[in-house]
């Protein structure tokens, strides 16, 4: 595929990026067919150590200039076919450099029946609407001097009023349709205009929940700051109160400088005789055409910066989560907590393959507290766990608190409790990737199973999961849905190959996001592996169906074998470069499997500067980098988190006191942290740092420990306001009465905690020594 050359000095000069290095990104993307993280990570030399977020720029800005000379080449066709192309609109169109002043040009020409305007200027009134833009004569001379001149009856053009009509029909839509009154209003617009948003007079009957946008019920605000990142949420909320029929939004701007505009430019100079009746026609022109048009445009601008800012930082949140701490090969007790239908508890071994399953009472009404304790203390000793991790849904604090006050193995510190986020999981147990992998088990277990494998290896378990559903995200169902799926995907599968991932242990979902392998190859590989065994070394690879050697190009790299036949199968090394690295052993009287094992052998390759010349030094660095760290995963280890003990409900907290929370969003706004209770709390932008903070994806990431303070608690919505500053005013009068029980706007009930039969207690033949145990 060859590339467009325009294209590719428009993406230098949109990304500020060397033109050559441009084309040597276009190149490896479009015409070598190769995928962002190959390209990222093993073509440095070509693309002078580019990040993906560049890269992935680079490509967008391709794109983009592809659509804006499509959509050229069709208004150019499609005027042409109507025969009304002339050299000068030809040539303006040519010279248009965005879509918005292309579709200016067009506006003219593409409605599906002709205009009043269009209809006047068959009927010849075009002469009549030039006289009357230059004449001082009034409209009477007017009539007087050409009377019926311009008269067709069968045009229904039957008196010098309709002619007259007819010619400002003409005159208005000429106003209407010039681009250079509507490029200076379009920037005016940019500059001056502002948003204002009201409440509708019936809001109350269109939308039961019109009262959470009050803030917006008497609001405005300039569109040049409304189209800031950090106020791409308001904006957002408007429209989504818009939507909803709660609001009324506008864009308003200063009616008499639009006006003003239009005189100057079209009948500012002399003494008109029609000059009351163009005033009307330019009125007209701004309030039925270039006004809507202009508002429709500022919307719809504003929704795009607001989609791509909104977008963004679902990604960074979303990053941030995959690359969370883990806590790698071990057993794990997952919990998903639960009260009438019990707790439902599954154990996986260090692989994260499913054991066994069993339900547990600890809760009213069943209050089988003695009977659950002894139970886990036996699944506990029987597969030797050393961890649980239990879902922080509902009675999620409630569960934690009966392991750490029942189970001995946590109570005297031999194993780890904690709670982890269940966002998905219900998602995911519904899906048809969790009853491909437990046809026999109903959703309940299916979520169990998910919360311990995602406390063992978050990344791997979450790639199971529509990310819009973990729950890092602002606004994502209001944003463009798929320019957030390709994001959230271009997120995932940077995360993915950014780690690396064990082609013998990985799952079908895992391996689809690897580099060059989709879902249909890694359901290949899977088979292959379930048929033949372990991988040995990665050339094996190549035999499984529909491998084809491009393919093998661009995922081998990230794809690892540990202890198998070739050393490097381990590291993110590229088979491509085995054979340097091994002409290089054998001169220096070694192996490979030394190389990788030898500190003192990699310390003298690293000084070798002729194969540094050869590989190229940034392709030199990461083969040394890789030997001297095999794994290179970046994530760091698990380590256990506690939240206060005395806290369970809203209604526990106390103004004023300071509790150890997790960040569990980032928003434009601020972000929420869990204090471990069913509310989130809010820690606003302006509360995260005694120092001024800007943006709070600069200073906090999803996982992030805190330590924050209450400021303020909105019972009736569940609201829980929150300060990292130290001497921060807090409003101690706001505290609960002791035993309120506030409201909450958010779910009730999992989908999980539906009414459904219960699993048995201990179904699973793994159990046959507990069935002395059963509840």
């Amino acid at each position: 595929m060859s590339l467009e050359q325009n294209a590719v000095i428009f993406a230098a000069q949109e990304t500020q990026i060397n033109a050559r290095n441009v084309l040597a990104v276009l190149n490896l993307l479009i015409t070598e067919q190769s995928t962002v993280p190959f390209v990222a990570r093993y073509r440095k030399e070509a693309t002078g150590g580019m990040d993906e977020v560049q890269i992935r720029n680079i490509h967008e800005a391709y794109e983009n200039y592809l659509e804006r000379e499509k959509r050229r080449e069709y208004i150019l066709d499609a005027i042409k076919k109507m025969e009304q192309m002339t050299p000068e609109l030809e040539k303006k169109i040519r010279a248009a450099e965005t879509i918005n002043q292309l579709e200016d040009l067009y506006a003219p020409y593409k409605a599906k029946k002709k205009s009043k305007g269009m209809l006047a200027k068959e009927a010849g009134l075009e002469p009549l609407a030039n006289i009357i833009l230059g004449t001082p004569k009034t409209k009477e001379q007017l009539k007087a001097e050409f009377g019926d001149q311009f008269n067709k009856p069968d045009l229904k053009i039957k008196s010098f009023e309709d002619a007259y009509s007819g010619a400002f029909d003409i005159i208005i839509e000429t106003m209407a349709h010039d681009t250079e009154v509507k490029d200076t209003l379009r920037a005016d617009f940019w500059k001056d205009a502002v948003l204002k948003s009201t409440k509708r007079d019936k809001a109350e009957e269109e939308d039961k929940e019109w009262m959470k946008y009050k803030d917006y019920f008497e609001f405005s605000q300039k569109i040049s700051e409304l189209k800031e990142p950090k106020a791409g949420h308001r904006f957002l909320a408007m429209r989504r109160g818009m939507t909803s029929k709660t609001l009324k939004v506008d864009v308003v701007f200063p009616e008499e400088v639009a006006l003003g505009l239009l005189k100057k430019k079209f009948f500012g100079a002399g003494n008109l005789g029609c000059l009351a009746d163009l005033e009307l026609a330019s009125k007209k022109a701004y309030m039925n055409y270039i006004y809507p048009s202009l508002d429709l445009e500022v919307k719809s601008e504003l929704k795009r910066i607001s989609d791509e800012t909104a977008i963004n930082v679902f990604g960074v949140n979303l990053k941030n989560l995959l690359l969370q701490p883990y806590l790698g090969p071990k057993a794990v007790i997952g919990v998903d907590p639960g009260v009438r239908t019990g707790c439902k508890i599954a154990i996986v071994d260090n692989t994260g393959k499913f054991l066994a399953d069993c339900v547990i009472y600890p809760h009213e009404p069943h209050m089988k507290v003695k009977e659950s304790a002894t139970i886990l203390n036996a699944i506990i000793e029987q597969f030797k766990v050393h961890h649980i991790a239990i879902g922080n849904g509902t009675y999620g604090r409630e569960t934690l608190a009966f392991i750490q006050e029942n189970v001995k193995e946590v109570k005297e510190g031999k194993v780890n409790a904690t709670m982890i986020s269940e966002a998905g999981a219900s998602v995911y147990s519904a899906s048809e990737i969790a009853a491909e992998e437990f046809p026999d088990k109903d959703v309940t277990v299916r979520g169990a199973i998910s919360i311990a494998r995602r406390f063992q290896d978050p990344l791997a378990e979450l790639v199971k999961i529509d990310p819009k559903s973990i729950g890092v995200g602002q606004y994502q169902h209001d944003v463009n849905q798929a320019r957030l799926k390709k994001s959230l995907e271009g997120v995932v599968e940077s995360c993915v190959n950014f780690v690396g991932v064990d082609i013998n242990t990985a799952s079908a979902p895992l391996l689809a996001y690897v580099s060059g392998i989709g879902p249909g190859l890694a359901g290949n590989v899977v088979k292959y592996r379930d048929s033949h065994g372990a991988f040995k070394n990665r050339k094996e690879i190549l035999k499984v169906t529909r491998f084809s050697p491009k393919v093998y190009e661009q995922a081998a790299g990230f794809l690892r074998i540990y202890n198998g036949e070739e050393p490097l199968d381990a590291t993110f090394i590229h088979p491509e470069r085995y054979d340097l690295l091994a002409e290089w052993a054998k001169k220096n009287n070694v192996n490979t499997k030394e190389l990788v094992s030898d500190k003192e052998l990699i310390a003298k390759l690293e000084r070798d500067s002729s194969l540094k010349a050869e590989l190229g030094e940034l392709t030199f660095n990461d083969i040394v980098k890789a030997l001297k760290a095999p794994s290179q995963d970046p994530r760091t280890e698990f380590k256990s988190f506690e939240y206060r003990k005395d806290v369970s409900k809203i209604t526990d907290l106390k103004i004023g006191e300071w509790y150890p929370g997790l960040v569990t969003n980032i928003t434009q706004f601020g972000a929420f942290v869990d204090i471990g209770i069913k509310e989130n709390g809010l820690l606003h932008v302006s509360q995260i740092s005694d120092n001024f903070v800007e943006d709070a994806m600069t200073a906090l990431k999803v996982g992030q420990e805190v330590k924050v303070q209450v400021m303020d608690i909105d019972y009736d919505r569940g609201r829980i306001s929150l300060t990292a500053k130290q001497g921060a005013q807090v409003n101690r009068s706001a505290q609960a009465a002791p035993g309120e029980r506030p409201r909450r706007d958010g779910p009730s009930k999992r989908d999980m905690e539906k009414a459904q039969a219960p699993s048995p207690a201990l179904k699973n033949n793994a159990f046959a020594g507990l069935k002395n145990l059963k509840l």
